[in-house]
């Protein structure tokens, strides 16, 4: 009687594979083990993520539904702050001051809405 394998691989456990493993290929780049970036959330265009979110959350709050997307500004403003994106992080706070002022329902809720004319 045969010995059927009943793994997934398609090579059985005596054949390997010579094939070059990710450390012998060439172009390969290794992971960066320095501090200049840890922290940062990048995608791979090089944009950070939560940067970018404070930012187009800011603007979706000025020129659309403020009271949903104002605080959502707000909190990835602070969180690309704590990763290190400060430049992202401070134009992602200053549209969602911006957001806030231009927010009758904020205003409202937070108690200043007699200072809107």
């Amino acid at each position: 009687m045969k010995k059927m394998s009943l793994s997934l691989n398609s090579k059985s456990s005596e054949q390997k594979d010579s094939g070059p493993g990710p450390e012998d290929v060439e172009g390969m780049e290794k992971p960066n083990s320095g501090s200049e970036d840890q922290g940062v959330i990048r995608t791979p265009g090089g944009i950070p993520i939560m940067g970018a979110a404070a930012v187009a959350f800011g603007l979706l709050g000025i020129f659309s539904i403020g009271y949903i997307f104002v605080p959502l500004a707000f909190i990835c403003s602070l969180m690309a702050l704590f990763f290190g994106q400060m430049s992202w992080a401070f134009i992602g706070l200053l549209l969602t001051v911006a957001g806030l002022l231009t927010s009758p329902v904020l205003l409202a809720a937070i108690g200043i809405g007699w200072l809107w004319p």
